[in-house]
């Protein structure tokens, strides 16, 4: 897959301003349309009005027809040689209730199991970044979402990585449209599955930032499940500052109270702060490195450097 770099993002905004469609540009720079259209939503372009396409009554009728017959809205659209989204406007305009797309999603019969992956997945949703998202209309409209957002490509990745593998259902990721005061892109992954989110639900305690708890079944877990599931609470909400700490942040003082619990199962002695934990002293830093760790590179490497930096005493 190609690199996009920034130069030649600034390249796509250039042509596009100048009049040249995605297609054309998508062409020009070897890149997939939908990567071309990508990128311009992330720097804020306001795409040109598409021209829609004019098609009969009678073909606008035969839509409906086709599709209350049981085709897809792809399988039409190849027949009469048009695009997905015009059949799915005729559809919209005809008020016809559109079938969700795909098969229904089940989730693997072993979901349930406590793996490593599960014990990450807890560790991120609540505690960390992760959340379940719950449309305003729901269950009438929508259905729930498991998330996160972040700006590190590697923390995205691993965490549907883990949806994917307890699920058995791929997840979404998108790059999320510049937003005012953005410093970098961000990326959203999304699995839209209620199965999912009832499944983490069922653990019977809140996953709400104000006051999220740490599930029974991970106090009572083997020390590598405590570990995975301080990782995933790690990545989300750890930092490794200059001077030689690793800082847990939350503002809920109970949930930090279960954190602390964990670090003392594992031997690595923590300290309170006013807005979490922290961990210092080479021992307890060597010990989180070799024991937990972070799936985000960039915060490993900085944990790396910081061991590597201690002078080593050689006694004679």
């Amino acid at each position: 897959m190609k690199k996009v770099t920034n130069k030649i993002i600034q390249q796509l905004v250039k042509n596009y301003s100048k009049g040249l469609g995605t297609d054309i540009i998508a062409r020009k720079f070897s890149l997939g349309k939908t990567t071309v259209r990508k990128y311009l939503l992330c720097t804020g372009v306001k795409f040109r009005p598409a021209p829609k396409d004019i098609i009969s009554t009678s073909l606008h009728t035969e839509f409906i027809k086709l599709y209350k017959q049981g085709l897809s809205i792809r399988q039409i659209a190849i027949k009469y040689n048009s695009t997905y989204a015009t059949v799915q406007r005729h559809l919209h305009k005809a008020s016809i209730k559109l079938k969700l797309r795909g098969n229904p999603k089940k989730i693997s019969k072993l979901a349930s199991k406590l793996t490593l992956e599960k014990a990450y997945i807890l560790g991120v949703i609540g505690p960390g970044d992760g959340f379940i998202e719950i449309p305003k209309n729901y269950p009438k409209k929508g259905t729930m979402r498991i998330c996160l957002e972040s700006v590190d490509k590697d923390f995205i990745n691993y965490f549907a990585y883990c949806l994917e593998k307890v699920y058995e259902l791929k997840p979404t990721i998108k790059l999320l449209k510049w937003r005012k005061g953005d410093s970098q892109l961000h990326y959203k992954v999304i699995l839209c599955s209620k199965a999912a989110c009832n499944d983490i639900l069922s653990y019977g305690v809140s996953f709400k930032e104000k006051d999220w708890k740490i599930p029974i079944i991970i106090k009572n877990a083997p020390n590598e499940i405590k570990a995975k599931y301080l990782q995933g609470f790690a990545d989300s909400q750890g930092c490794v500052s200059l001077d030689r700490a690793i800082l847990l942040a939350s503002k809920n003082r109970e949930g930090i109270k279960e954190i602390k619990q964990l670090f003392d199962d594992l031997k690595i002695k923590t300290w309170n702060w006013n807005a979490g934990l922290g961990i210092t002293n080479r021992i307890f830093l060597n010990a989180f490195n070799q024991k937990i760790g972070f799936i985000i590179n960039r915060k490993q490497e900085r944990l790396k450097n910081i061991l590597s930096s201690y002078k080593i005493r050689l006694f004679k």
